[in-house]
């Protein structure tokens, strides 16, 4: 199996084509530990207050937030990011963040959940921690108000 996947992705590179990577290679990143995907070093986080506020993530220079119709966070989400029309890694989060140790520059970041897909470009500063957040207008349950009146 490694074989054929080794000559897929060679392939994929020859021709240079922009199609996404073989779902075998979509790395499933383990919630809050810093993972090596295709030379990216990935965190699938955010959930809860202690990861949410981990001064562990600061040094990645792109934060990918995904979220519902009512801004909340929504998890399990396939997340592909493309730079310059070449694919550069593939990932499932379990998690709302994704964060990318990337080069300063643009990227397309595409998040695919439930049959859904939203995308958009987001820079990789040379300094700072840049954010995208990619919104799915139609999932996400209702956000009760008994819970946001226990917030403020």
């Amino acid at each position: 199996m490694r074989s054929k996947f080794a000559f897929e992705y060679a392939l994929l590179g020859t021709v240079g084509l922009s199609m996404a990577l073989p779902a075998s290679a979509r790395a499933m990143l383990p919630m809050n530990t810093p993972t090596n995907v295709h030379g990216v070093s990935s965190v699938c986080t955010g959930i809860g207050y202690t990861e949410e506020h981990n001064p562990d993530w600061k040094p990645y220079p792109l934060k990918v937030v995904v979220a519902g119709k009512e801004g909340q966070y929504l998890s399990g989400s396939d997340i592909s990011i493309s730079h310059g029309g070449k694919s550069v890694a593939e990932m499932h989060c379990d998690g709302p963040w994704v964060l990318l140790k990337l080069s300063p520059g643009r990227y397309r970041i595409t998040a695919d959940r439930n049959g859904k897909s939203e995308s958009g470009i987001a820079y990789a500063p040379d300094s700072g921690q840049g954010r995208i957040i990619l919104r799915f207008r139609d999932q996400g349950g209702a956000v009760s108000t008994q819970y946001l009146h226990s917030l403020g």
